[in-house]
């Protein structure tokens, strides 16, 4: 991995966007199972090149977060942030627990976070599929949910209920 800035970071993702090259990124968590740091880490992928960059913080990424995220699955994938949840779509049963367990760590202010896998990213244990991963801390629980579709209306929910934490 190279390290790089968020603004290096941006630029990239927005310029592979553009090119139409398959990329991704992941915001880790110091307690993060991916994460061998104690601090935040913004990873941006390229994986048809089989490049990554990072960038660390002793503050997590919402805000760069929450842009890369839309360019990356467009400007629908997060509904009003105040809502709490994406309400058009109902998201599968298996992420329906995953849901279930981060709206209560909202409620109680407890940060919390998750993990998009694309099927040919560096951490993906099921290579070839889609793998939604949400890691409570609190709990010590990790909740997996895989398919071989790219699960673009339970994205919605996760994303939508992720960038309305309080930061």
């Amino acid at each position: 991995m190279t390290e790089s800035t968020v603004k290096e970071i941006k630029s990239t993702a927005k310029d592979l966007q553009t090119k139409n090259i398959n990329w991704h990124f992941h915001i880790l968590t110091p307690q993060c199972q991916l994460n061998d740091t104690n601090k935040f880490a913004l990873i941006l992928e390229d994986t048809e090149h089989h490049q990554s960059w990072v960038t660390y913080s002793d503050q997590p990424y919402m805000d760069i977060g929450k842009e890369l995220v839309k360019i990356l699955h467009g400007d629908d994938v997060i509904k009003n942030t105040n809502s709490q949840t994406s309400s058009e779509t109902k998201p599968s049963k298996t992420v329906e627990r995953l849901l279930k367990r981060a709206k209560k760590l909202n409620q109680s202010g407890k940060f919390w976070h998750h993990h998009m896998l694309f099927p040919k990213c560096q951490f993906n244990q099921h290579q070839g599929s889609w793998v939604i991963i949400f890691e409570d801390q609190e709990n010590g629980e990790v909740l997996e949910s895989v398919s071989e579709n790219e699960p673009k209306e339970d994205l919605k929910h996760i994303e939508t209920l992720f960038y309305s934490q309080k930061k």
